[in-house]
């Protein structure tokens, strides 16, 4: 059954009894890792394999928003409190396509995409992966709305949600990957200097500064045709982004010719 799978069936009958919740609240803080290099992953994606299996009461509801919405003066990054946050906002990705609460769970993990903890944002990241996994469509209709008014963090969230290789295998998914990236770049050459001093774009860079030579490997012709237009913008932020990506092994390895071509150029 493996690790993962063991804790699946100590985690379903304290879901399932509502009296339970501090005994659930125990064991995921007690089996943590936290504070520690490395969180309990396979607990916390244990925690959200449940709710692929049961239906989100209003009762779960209302604890996973509550523990999503911990601050981090509640549950500082590093401190195993802060493994709450990290389990639900997976586990309400999870719970996304079998719940009415839709609207509710975006706003929770909208919400969530700008907090400082990178943890609680790679966890926004996993359950939106966990939503395009079960049905890609929707994940690119919630991404195409939220995108025109998103915010530099939010963004990077998007970016690091479609940076999953079982996510990009049929072409027009790298495709929708591609296009993503023109507009958020776009957007980049607009911004003023002082905006590109904030955390919020220092994260958004780090993020495509590995995101773009995933999807340019799923779909090498129109990914290079992409990165031949964009070595040629005079933008110092946009010119570093493009050179980290075309150093990735991925695509220096694997297209070593026209990644040595870009570099020249840059």
């Amino acid at each position: 059954m493996g690790k993962r799978g063991n804790y699946i069936n100590q985690l379903l009958p304290l879901l399932q009894k509502g009296s339970a919740f501090e005994d659930l609240e125990q064991m995921l803080v007690a089996n943590s890792n936290l504070p520690g290099p490395r969180a309990n992953l396979e607990l916390a994606w244990a925690f959200a394999d449940c709710f692929e299996k049961i239906q989100l009461t209003e009762e779960l509801s209302h604890l996973l928003t509550a523990w999503a919405n911990l601050a981090p003066e509640q549950a500082p990054s590093g401190h195993p409190l802060e493994f709450l946050p990290f389990c639900a906002i997976q586990a309400l990705g999870a719970a996304y396509l079998r719940t009415t609460g839709r609207e509710h769970i975006l706003v929770v993990l909208k919400k969530a995409a700008g907090d400082s903890r990178w943890r609680v944002r790679e966890a926004v990241a996993m359950g939106f992966q966990r939503i395009a996994e079960m049905d890609f469509a929707i994940a690119q209709e919630v991404f195409s709305a939220w995108l025109s008014d998103a915010t530099l963090m939010e963004k990077r969230a998007i970016l690091a949600a479609l940076a999953h290789g079982p996510l990009l295998k049929p072409p027009e998914r790298a495709e929708f990957c591609l296009d993503i990236t023109e507009l958020v770049l776009r957007n980049l050459l607009r911004l003023p200097r002082q905006e590109r001093k904030t955390e919020g774009f220092r994260i958004l860079k780090q993020g495509l500064e590995y995101s773009i030579s995933l999807f340019v490997e799923s779909l090498p012709e129109q990914g290079f045709a992409r990165l031949e237009k964009w070595v040629e913008e005079d933008d110092a932020d946009l010119r570093h982004i493009i050179k980290s990506n075309l150093l990735k092994a991925r695509l220096a390895k694997k297209h070593a010719a026209k990644v040595q071509g870009l570099l020249a150029r840059l």
